[in-house]
């Protein structure tokens, strides 16, 4: 009796240690979208993604991932003196053989724009539902679903004074410095 106990729990244990470490990578690859695209880095930004995963909602029609970052990086670029994206929630769902999640994060936007009269900070509050796989043992999104709960735009009239350095917006940045 205590021996098939002991299997099942140690059975427990594996799939609970098994569902930990692809929750880790799963927040990996979350969390090198969001500094790829605000450091500008398309590299990094598709290493988060599944070769050819779509991402869905992001304007009329559904664009593979390879797509989004050809077209987005140089347009971020261009809009936006800076960008941060932050996470939050972060909710992951397995399914019965630990093949795919479900993940719900919620994300934080800020883009500054620099405008003639005055910065303007746009805001985007919203979720990225994201289906993820894991093939060839790595996990990565294999779909994107954008959703919006609120967005608002606002002149930055003050900021804060100090001799700040200001974040790089690509490789220079101290981030990818390393000793």
């Amino acid at each position: 009796m205590v021996s098939s106990g002991m299997c099942l729990v140690t059975h427990c244990y594996v799939r609970d240690m098994t569902q930990l470490a692809a929750k880790d990578e799963i927040t990996g690859a979350l969390l090198r979208y969001t500094r790829g695209i605000d450091r500008l880095d398309g590299d990094l930004v598709l290493s988060a993604f599944h070769p050819g995963a779509m991402c869905a909602d992001y304007g009329a029609e559904p664009m593979r991932i390879e797509d989004f970052v050809t077209y987005a990086i140089p347009k971020l670029g261009d809009a936006y003196s800076a960008t941060q994206h932050r996470l939050s929630n972060v909710a992951i769902e397995f399914d019965e053989g630990n093949r795919s999640a479900i993940c719900e994060a919620y994300v934080l936007a800020f883009h500054v724009k620099q405008d003639e009269a005055a910065p303007k900070l746009h805001t985007f509050n919203g979720r990225y539902i994201d289906r993820f796989e894991r093939q060839s043992d790595v996990w990565k999104i294999a779909t994107r679903t954008l959703r919006v709960e609120w967005s608002r735009i606002e002149t930055l009239d003050e900021t804060m004074g100090g001799a700040w350095v200001e974040s790089g917006r690509d490789r220079s940045d101290v981030v990818y410095q390393r000793p």
